[in-house]
């Protein structure tokens, strides 16, 4: 049974943002899946990497001369986007899944979940849930969040 469906389109406007999901989990479910997707993972284009190193390079690195420890941006390309879910249960919040990879899939029931969450004291009830919009530097991201109940665990 599908609890929540939405695709997303992301700029770098919206680095920075949170994006609160939420749904509520009907008594029969035992198990939830959680597919998130998002692309491209990285922006290859050396003139929307350069702004975003340089940024960083300034803050944390140029209090230590260049010319003593040259720091070239190209060699921080591409740079990844970076997207990240949390979810909590009933208000009790369960994790965050803080990964760089694309293509992700979460399974939570009452005894087990998948790394960087908790499992929930029971499944059913009010679920709400953020995706963390670190950084976005492709002109488009594209993204894709399912969860999916089942009866059986």
């Amino acid at each position: 049974m599908i609890l929540y469906e939405r695709h997303y389109n992301w700029t770098p406007e919206d680095t920075r943002r949170d994006i609160p999901f939420a749904f509520c989990c009907p008594s029969n479910i035992k198990r939830l899946l959680i597919t998130f997707t998002f692309s491209p993972g990285a922006e290859q284009q050396p003139e929307r990497c350069e702004m975003a190193v340089e940024r960083a390079l300034t803050r944390y690195y140029d209090r230590y001369p260049r010319d003593i420890q040259p720091m070239q941006s190209e060699q921080f390309f591409p740079i990844k986007n970076l997207i990240t879910l949390s979810l909590e249960h009933d208000g009790v919040y369960l994790g965050n899944a803080h990964r760089w990879q694309t293509e992700q899939v979460h399974i939570l029931t009452t005894k087990h979940a998948s790394r960087g969450f908790e499992p929930p004291c029971a499944m059913e009830g009010t679920w709400a849930g953020m995706l963390h919009i670190h950084e976005i530097l492709s002109q488009v991201c594209e993204g894709y969040l399912r969860v999916e109940g089942s009866e059986d665990a």
